[in-house]
């Protein structure tokens, strides 16, 4: 099975979702280039899923979102940073330059551990819930986005994420980043604090005894005893309790002890943890995939296919013929060849519009679906130089048929467009369909309203 980016995979589920809450868009013209490419039906969903959301702007709502994301992100990590510096500062008593190393020690590692605590619970349990800064980042990412299509942005984000249960671990990084960037300012905050200034450390209690805080004291520092952090003797704890220790450095450890604490329980732990995140989120993200099996496909696995064509007569003609254009018509020097069509004409709308030499051909007008499939998948295959279609401005003008006249127009060289009845057109519904086809790419000078202006273009 083809890997596609994450992107791919969101604009995918972007117009999905679009398409169930808003009806289907319109893909004839798309569908006719992509039945002739090579892929797998998935490929198929995907490629047609990317040229819609360029069509329809939502890889520029996508994109805006990513970039509010961003600014998100910037905004957490400054917090962080404040609070890292704000954790610091306060492990310190900076009125007495005394620390008491308990109350430090909660004051630098107590919300990270109920933090962390609650993460491991989650990540133990059945419990998936979002972290608090991973969804705090997702509202404050939508509250930047400020468009329309946020929420469907966002939402298609978290659709795609959860195909494979990768969400959950992109949040958890967040967190474990945010914590990580946290306890490294606090860390450089405690050592800048602790060389410019002396404090004095100890420990103070009134029902506790000296037995437990050697116990707890030892218990901690073991662990960051084997990176070399200093580990306080027996003796040293319980000279402490409740006054200054009078052995000679005794300060010098008790600062090693504490940063000891917030470099192995706290950033070491966040980072093995943040790094475990990063690899679990990429490796569900590798497993997402596009599954045409689902329901929301199943309406367009006949439209992707191939359509198969008969080759011969299975039915009587017709009275009459709207003309077609065959592929034997189709010359191989695509510059020397001009057509004229007709885009759902009125019947009254007399045709042709202008008198026509031999030069041009006569496509007629098209009005069915399938025709408008024949046209566009001969052209696509044997582009032409110019061509002229003629509209009805009397009528509003479609998305639709714009979405149409456009795909048809990239495949000439020369697209030009003749809006017929315009003086039977309000000059309002007219003007709509000049910015209609300006907006689609046309030039203003490609744009007829009179015959007279089309007399020179039918008899080259």
């Amino acid at each position: 099975m083809a890997k596609y980016t994450f992107n791919d995979l969101w604009l995918t589920e972007a117009v999905r979702q679009r398409e169930e809450h808003w009806g289907p868009l319109d893909d004839s013209a798309i569908l006719h280039h992509i039945r002739q490419q090579p892929g797998d039906l998935a490929d198929k969903i995907r490629q047609r899923a990317l040229a819609l959301s360029r069509r329809e702007g939502l890889n520029k709502y996508t994109a805006q979102w990513l970039s509010a994301a961003k600014i998100a992100l910037v905004v957490l990590f400054a917090f962080a940073i404040i609070a890292g510096v704000t954790s610091g500062l306060s492990a310190l008593d900076t009125q007495r330059n005394h620390v008491n190393i308990l109350l430090a020690l909660v004051a630098l590692l107590g919300l990270h551990a109920i933090s962390y605590i609650a993460w491991l619970v989650s990540l133990l349990t059945s419990w998936r819930s979002n972290t608090v800064l991973g969804s705090l980042w997702l509202w404050l990412s939508k509250k930047l986005a400020r468009s329309p299509d946020a929420s469907l942005a966002a939402q298609a984000l978290v659709n795609t994420a959860n195909q494979q249960g990768s969400m959950r671990w992109i949040l958890s990084t967040l967190s474990h980043g945010f914590w990580l960037v946290l306890l490294c300012v606090a860390t450089l905050t405690l050592l800048a604090m602790l060389a410019a200034k002396s404090y004095t450390f100890g420990w103070e209690t009134t029902i506790l005894s000296s037995q437990n805080f050697v116990s707890l004291t030892h218990a901690l520092g073991a662990l960051p005893a084997l990176l070399g952090f200093s580990q306080p003797s027996a003796e040293l704890v319980q000279a402490s309790g409740n006054a200054t220790a009078p052995e000679a450095g005794a300060q010098a450890i008790w600062s090693s002890w504490l940063i000891g604490q917030v470099v192995v329980w706290g950033i070491l732990l966040r980072l093995l943890s943040f790094i475990f995140c990063v690899y679990k989120a990429r490796s569900a993200l590798a497993r997402t995939q596009i599954d045409p099996t689902l329901p929301v496909y199943a309406g367009l696995i006949n439209r992707l296919q191939p359509r198969a064509e008969s080759i011969g007569i299975d039915a009587a003609a017709p009275a009459y013929k709207i003309p077609t254009l065959d592929s034997r018509d189709m010359p191989l020097n695509w510059q020397e060849q001009r057509l004229l069509v007709g885009i759902e004409l009125s019947a009254e709308t007399a045709w042709p519009p202008l008198n026509l030499a031999p030069s041009v051909l006569d496509i007629g007008i098209i009005e069915s679906r399938e025709q408008r499939h024949d046209l566009l998948g001969k052209i696509s295959a044997n582009p032409v130089r110019d061509i002229l279609l003629v509209c009805d401005a009397s009528q509003t003008p479609d998305r639709g048929v714009l979405h149409y006249i456009s795909a048809v127009a990239s495949q000439a060289q020369n697209p030009q467009v003749y809006l017929s009845q315009a003086s039977e057109a309000s000059s309002h519904r007219l003007q709509q369909w000049k910015d209609a086809l300006k907006t689609a790419g046309f030039k203003p000078n490609a744009i007829y309203t009179q015959v007279a202006e089309l007399a020179s273009w039918g008899q080259v």
